[in-house]
């Protein structure tokens, strides 16, 4: 099953949805350009997007989707001078969202995403926050978020904050690829797995005619 989504700001309000004003500081969709399907882009030497998917349990895998990307107003960094948003991903014709199952992984991830009921829609929760941007091509990211509960080491003279993996709060993640650039999936399920300590390349919200 493809996965037809919408970045909630980044893209068009379904049918089903109604368009809410810029002014108002719940999410809203910010035009048809920003509603088509969620894809990686693989291989080292790529020509097509490749949509992922969902299996029987909402879990996203690689193969084929469709989302909306909806901007939410009130998340930090909102930027839309220069085409820069955060928002959420809902599924087209629903009130669901693309959400990280384990966004406090203490490992760092691998962090693995499926389709849940949308949280608050002025303030979504940290495991449905995702950022789209256009500085090099038109690029999303989940925004992660740290736990608050890290390890302070006492250096000589100083404090240091240490995270897992040397991650930082609002890290941009985006799905981990091998040594020839294809998505890495989860044995057995095919769950396609974030994460950004080795190697990760970022997803696009593609119409049908750029997809393989």
């Amino acid at each position: 099953m493809k996965l037809t989504v919408a970045l909630l700001a980044f893209f068009a309000a379904t049918a089903s949805s109604a368009t809410v004003p810029r002014a108002s500081s719940k999410c809203h969709s910010i035009g048809s350009h920003y509603k088509g399907y969620l894809a990686t882009f693989p291989g080292e030497n790529p020509t097509k997007w490749v949509a992922v998917g969902l299996n029987k349990k909402d879990q996203v895998t690689y193969g084929a989707s469709d989302p909306l990307f909806e901007e939410c107003p009130k998340l930090p960094e909102d930027a839309p001078d220069v085409k820069w948003f955060k928002g959420r991903i809902i599924v087209s014709g629903s009130n669901n969202c693309v959400t990280v199952t384990n966004p406090n992984d203490p490992e760092g991830g691998p962090f693995f995403l499926a389709v849940k009921k949308c949280g608050d829609d002025v303030i979504p929760p940290a495991s449905q926050q995702w950022e789209w941007g256009n500085d090099f091509g038109d690029v999303v990211f989940w925004v992660r978020s740290m736990p608050e509960a890290t390890v302070i080491v006492q250096l000589p003279g100083e404090k240091k904050l240490m995270h897992p993996r040397g991650k930082s709060e609002g890290d941009e993640i985006g799905y981990t690829i091998d040594d020839n650039s294809n998505p890495v999936t989860e044995s057995g399920t095919h769950r396609i797995e974030l994460g950004c300590a080795n190697s990760c390349s970022s997803f696009g919200i593609k119409p049908k005619s750029q997809l393989n």
